[in-house]
């Protein structure tokens, strides 16, 4: 396997982990946490699930775009 293959599996790893992280920090944190997942919760009930993943997806691949850049500027 290829160093570049590692180094995308690493981001996909980095990326998806984070945004998982911040998502339970979300939905967990004590009293200040909850207006935030009283507004996650209204907009989940707006949008459809198929939409929310859709959106989640195009963030996720954004993101790795962005990271991908960042590591092509470290190796020079």
């Amino acid at each position: 396997m290829s160093n570049q293959g590692k180094e995308s599996h690493f981001l996909d790893g980095l990326l998806f982990g984070g945004l998982l992280g911040a998502v339970l920090g979300i939905l967990f944190a004590p009293t200040a946490g909850e207006k935030a997942r009283e507004t996650i919760k209204a907009k989940l009930k707006e949008l459809e699930l198929d939409e929310v993943i859709d959106r989640f997806v195009k963030a996720f691949e954004e993101g790795k775009k962005e990271a991908e850049k960042v590591v092509k500027e470290m190796e020079k």
